[in-house]
């Protein structure tokens, strides 16, 4: 039989066993908070994009490459050679998302090797984070040439030496800025379109995403991360053949020949 004093410190005993539970309880749960907040953090930041712009050239255009920059600081001289534009721009409040261009060709002349680019210059934002401390990676690139939309080319380099490259119509497939190095990290990718007729369009889609969609990949130290991809297509035109000089010419002459032997036979 449990006196007043016994049941006291019982009770007691059974306070303070709840309590140490409760407060086990409230500290796994805090950590957990804390675990999770962490995780989700690591891939949560928005990014700043410095400039986005895709460059263009083709045989018929000779030495010279144009550029069109929708965000940023750059040149738009498409339209001077004859190429119109329109840009989709479709990226969220964090810059994830998707844009397009599409690209026509009313050069009034058909153009051979044309190559498709598009640049990339962001910076992923966040405390203690900041330009230099970010790398990139490549992920896959695997296009094989015009026969398909995926990307031929790539580039991961400081703004600067991409940006000159481009300008060239071309790209170094090199990862100059690796984890081992990290600096200011812009990304490009280029694509082999082959012909684009007069009047025919391409559209030219790039994609910015935390899940992995291949192409590059943009990181900090933090372990922030997205990736960079896209595609370019040239759209199904109608050819309509125009007949040659010698064919009109015979043409000609056997509608000659024909009002010639029907002028006789109504004589």
């Amino acid at each position: 039989m449990l006196t007043n004093k016994n049941k006291g410190a019982v009770m007691s005993r059974h306070f303070i066993s709840h309590t140490t539970h409760q407060y086990h309880f409230k500290t796994l749960w805090a950590a957990a908070l804390l675990l999770f907040f962490l995780c989700s953090t690591a891939t949560a930041g928005p990014i700043n994009i410095t400039q986005l712009s895709s460059f263009i050239n083709a045989k018929e255009l000779g030495t010279k490459v144009l550029e069109d920059t929708q965000i940023g600081l750059g040149s738009n001289n498409f339209s001077n050679a004859g190429l119109s534009v329109a840009f989709t721009n479709s990226l969220n409040a964090n810059n994830m998302g998707s844009v397009t261009w599409k690209i026509t060709n009313n050069t009034g002349m058909n153009l051979s090797n044309v190559n498709f680019f598009g640049f990339l210059d962001a910076e992923i934002t966040g405390q203690g984070n900041d330009s230099l401390n970010e790398f990139g990676g490549l992920v896959n690139v695997s296009g094989k040439g015009f026969t398909d939309t995926a990307a031929d080319f790539w580039e991961i380099d400081t703004p600067g030496e991409i940006y000159n490259n481009l300008l060239r119509g071309i790209l170094d497939n090199d990862n100059a800025i690796p984890s081992s190095l990290k600096g200011d990290v812009s990304l490009a990718l280029g694509f082999e379109v082959g012909n684009l007729f007069a009047g025919q369009s391409l559209v030219a889609n790039f994609v910015l995403s935390k899940q992995n969609i291949g192409g590059l990949r943009h990181e900090d130290q933090s372990e922030q991360l997205f990736y960079y991809n896209g595609t370019v297509k040239p759209l199904s035109q109608t050819v309509v053949q125009v007949p040659s000089p010698n064919t009109m010419l015979l043409l000609g002459v056997g509608l000659i020949l024909l009002a010639f032997r029907q002028r006789k036979f109504n004589r």
